[in-house]
């Protein structure tokens, strides 16, 4: 298969068959959406499909109180792989904050957050209210 070719020879990447066969169909997928897939594209699809990391942790729950006063504090619980819970509490300022500050206080890993995103699943701003 040429695109096994490719990843070897030119990438340096030596995959089983099957997760050549799997990174065929995504590459399939990609060139009819994309007319042009280049290097970065395949190691992009290599490192998704292929080295998919195994989760460490998972969120059991979550409560977020905050309010007016400034402060918010975060209860998280979180769970490892073989199911053993962790919980822990922060507080911070904003929501964000201090249910970062709490997870950390779990995971002992700095987390450093890039974007914050926020949507709304509803357009607030035609919504008409009449008392």
């Amino acid at each position: 298969m040429v695109l096994e070719i490719v990843l070897k020879r030119y990438l340096g990447y030596e995959l089983e068959d099957e997760e050549v066969e799997s990174l065929f169909w995504r590459f399939k997928t990609a060139a009819g959406k994309k007319k042009r897939i280049t290097d970065v594209d395949l190691r992009a699809m290599v490192s998704n499909e292929v080295f998919k990391a195994k989760p460490i942790w998972k969120l059991g729950e979550l409560q977020v109180i905050c309010g007016t006063l400034g402060l918010s504090t975060t209860t998280v619980k979180l769970v490892t792989a073989d199911g053993r819970t962790h919980v822990a509490c922060s507080v911070g300022i904003g929501p964000v904050d201090s249910t970062f500050k709490a997870v950390n206080l779990v995971v002992k890993v700095l987390i450093l957050m890039i974007t914050l995103l926020l949507s709304l699943p509803f357009d607030f701003t035609r919504l008409s209210i009449k008392f």
